[in-house]
């Protein structure tokens, strides 16, 4: 029988109780250090005791473990950044004047550019660059309602300056058209100098269109008549001779403009008995149309043109100067 006041051997056969298992090293625990040793009568299955001295491990997250603390400098693998203060707000991050300062920026080029139109698309974009910092409340709230003011007004002095200008274009269209009008003719002669002496010939050239013989003006000094219309033959190698009969206008261009007068730029048509004539060219008699030479102020040009009519009773000669003169109207 065993001695009650002697330790128990584990490894004596004839102890009584089966053998405790052996229980592997403390995690963290050094080779050589205090091992586990058996206490008193322990009961089987009971979990072995670090022996004393031994260091004392805690697997991690064991409740009483110690809790590494996010932000504490001296922790292994944790960043050392501090705590915020308790009740206070984070501080504002990098680049929270982002917002405000391109609203300045877009602002400020778009007023100096307010001239032309791109001006006002980037006051535009700063405005709203600058409303939208206003509403975040990130960075600086001065800064915001600087460049919110700056691109307002390049947006405002745009929209004038665009409204000028159409103004202004306006006003030069409608003068360009006065010029037009004053350098053209009217339906209505101008001034008209009939040839003949009589009653009839004077209310005839003062009616809208003009007999044969008088005088058609327009009001920038160039004045126009034609003749009354002779029969003509033309030569076997004339061209357009058509219809029934031929006639032969004479027309004349006074240039008392005080400039040179192009007179290739007249044209002509003729119709007879509602029936359009066909001009002639006949260049063996001479016949070509109107001349190219260049008329100096104060002179005048004269030549001759030939229509192929069905009817040399019933004629209407019109003629223009030029292209911006309204077209003088001669009728038989």
């Amino acid at each position: 029988m065993s001695d009650p006041q002697k330790p128990s051997d584990p490894y004596d056969p004839a102890a009584a109780g089966p053998p405790s298992v052996p229980q592997p090293p403390s995690y963290g625990a050094y080779p050589g250090a205090g091992q586990q040793a058996p206490v008193g009568d322990g009961a089987p299955g009971s979990a072995p005791q670090p022996a004393y001295g031994a260091p004392q491990t805690t697997p991690p997250g064991a409740y009483g473990a110690p809790q590494a603390h996010y932000g504490q400098a001296g922790q292994p693998g944790q960043p050392g950044q501090p705590y915020a203060p308790y009740g206070g707000q984070p501080s504002s991050p990098a680049g929270g004047n982002g917002l405000s300062i391109a609203s300045v920026v877009l602002g400020g080029v778009g007023l100096l550019l307010s001239i032309i139109v791109f001006g006002g698309v980037l006051g535009l974009v700063g405005l709203a660059l600058g409303i939208v910092a206003l509403l975040k409340k990130t960075g600086s709230r001065l800064l915001a309602i600087i460049g919110t003011a700056l691109s307002g007004l390049a947006v405002l002095v745009s929209v004038a300056v665009l409204v000028v200008g159409l103004v202004a274009a306006g006003s030069v269209r409608d003068s360009i058209d006065e010029s037009s009008g004053e350098t053209g003719g009217s339906s209505d002669p101008g001034v008209t100098e009939p040839t003949g002496s009589t009653d009839d010939a004077s209310e005839e050239a003062a009616s809208e269109n003009a007999v044969f013989g008088d005088v058609w003006s327009y009001d920038d000094g160039i004045s126009v008549s034609v003749s009354a219309p002779q029969p003509f033959t033309p030569s076997e190698t004339a061209a357009g001779a058509d219809q029934a009969a031929a006639v032969v206008f004479t027309v004349t261009v006074q240039n008392d403009t005080g400039a040179n007068y192009d007179p290739i730029e007249t044209y002509s048509s003729v119709s007879s008995g509602g029936v359009e004539a066909s001009q002639v060219f006949d260049s063996a008699q001479g016949l070509m149309g109107s001349p190219s030479t260049t008329v100096p102020a104060g002179q005048s040009a004269t030549w001759q043109e030939v229509y192929s009519v069905s009817d040399p009773a019933q004629l209407v000669y019109q003629i223009a100067p030029g292209y911006d003169y309204d077209a003088a109207v001669f009728t038989n």
